[in-house]
């Protein structure tokens, strides 16, 4: 999920600054407006399109259970779907210079229950009523008039956008929670050994029962698998990123290759391990820090660490 990225609090205020930039991409080519609140307020809507999209956006003012939740955003549909048909609303909405509208946007962070989609679609309908019985008081509205329930993953590409164009001060957060016990059963069997062997040359000399060596393959194991799983969630939800990231790992992974094969002193394995991981810290700063939270670059260095370990790239030399 989108949102599991966002560091920065979720607020209304947020949501809402959130909401104005997405539209303002999506929508800038057909003339997208923002509605300020400042004077007689936002007319019911928070802004339009000269194409007759309109949008209302909504976000919890607290963590909610499913009925809670479900509720509130019902009830916010139904006060600002009653604004648009309200006499006054409709004439504030006509001296902004609103076309006739023709979809009805309610922009949630997320919503859990199908019911807010039955009521959403009652409200339609209802609308429609209305408009057969009154037409002309309900001429702002298109004949074949809809509402649509948008949530943050209907706007990944613009997240993305964003987040790249630093149109905002958030960053990204991609760490993954610390496993409560190593994943062994995750990984397979032949990437433990990948570790354990290359672990084994870098702290040269240890035996299998050190208790520093099994707790840093214990760490490694568990970085691979959850690189594994904030590179998926990335490729799926912020492409761009992703393609950043993957076209710098596979330059370094060649660059690591060389550096470690080429080393002929087991002594230095200790050594080069660690400028590795610094320099490779460096460049991912350098490269993503408008992107992501400082933890958040640690996580992928190590993440990738744990891959290059686990596969091929990163060899020391044992003997």
């Amino acid at each position: 999920m989108i949102l599991s990225f966002i560091k920065t609090p979720l607020t209304g205020d947020a949501w809402e600054e959130w909401c104005d930039a997405c539209y303002r991409i999506r929508y800038q080519s057909d003339n997208y407006q923002k509605i300020p609140a400042a004077y007689r307020g936002d007319a019911g809507i928070e802004g339009y399109t000269q194409t007759g999209i309109v949008y209302q956006c909504y976000c919890p003012e607290r963590e909610y259970n499913d009925d809670e939740l479900y509720e509130h955003q019902r009830d916010k549909l139904t006060k600002d779907i009653n604004k648009l048909v309200d006499q006054i609303y409709k004439q504030r909405l006509k001296d902004l210079g609103v076309p006739t509208i023709k979809q009805w946007h309610y922009v949630v962070p997320f919503y859990k229950d199908n019911r807010l989609l039955q009521h959403a679609t009652a409200k339609r309908n209802e609308i429609l009523r209305g408009k057969s019985g009154k037409p002309k008081e309900y001429d702002h509205l298109d004949d074949n008039f809809v509402i649509v329930i948008k949530v943050a993953e209907d706007f990944k590409v613009e997240f993305s956008k964003i987040i790249r164009e630093t149109i905002t001060d958030t960053k990204l957060n991609v760490v993954v929670k610390s496993f409560d016990t190593i994943p062994w059963d995750k990984c397979p069997s032949e990437k433990v050994h990948n570790i354990q062997r290359k672990i084994k040359a870098v702290m040269n000399p240890v035996n299998d029962d050190d208790e520093d060596f099994k707790d840093v393959v214990g760490a490694y194991v568990a970085y691979y698998i959850k690189g594994i799983e904030v590179l998926r969630m990335l490729q799926a939800d912020f492409p761009e990123i992703y393609e950043h990231i993957y076209t710098l790992e596979r330059a370094c992974k060649s660059e690591v290759s060389l550096k470690t094969k080429m080393n002929q002193d087991r002594s230095l394995n200790m050594s080069i391990f660690n400028e590795i991981l610094g320099e490779f810290e460096q460049k991912l700063s350098l490269e993503f820090d408008k992107y992501f939270t400082t933890s958040s670059i640690m996580e992928l260095k190590h993440d990738m660490v744990g891959a290059w370990l686990a596969d091929c790239p990163m060899e020391f030399r044992r003997g």
